[in-house]
């Protein structure tokens, strides 16, 4: 089920659109493990995702990525960013 979200690798993570309908709505999913040192919480709105917040671990550099939507981000170790994904 957590690949159905998120899709990572060092230094990327990508979030996935791809869910069951029935379970496509609203929700939130907390301290998803992906690779690179982060931790995520994605958070998805009507069926896509809406917003997410990677927890570094370790302070490295992440790019997240959705539908054309790129940031590269570094909080600092135990830190985190809150992104609001706003795609068409």
């Amino acid at each position: 089920m957590i690949e159905m979200l998120a899709q990572s690798r060092p230094e990327r993570v990508e979030l996935l659109p791809a869910l069951p309908d029935a379970r496509a709505d609203d929700g939130r999913v907390r301290g998803t493990g992906v690779r690179g040192g982060s931790v995520l919480d994605p958070l998805r709105r009507e069926g896509t995702p809406g917003e997410a917040t990677p927890r570094s671990v370790g302070g490295l550099t992440t790019t997240v990525a959705h539908a054309g939507y790129t940031r590269r981000i570094r909080p600092a170790p135990g830190g985190f960013v809150t992104l609001r994904i706003l795609v068409p």
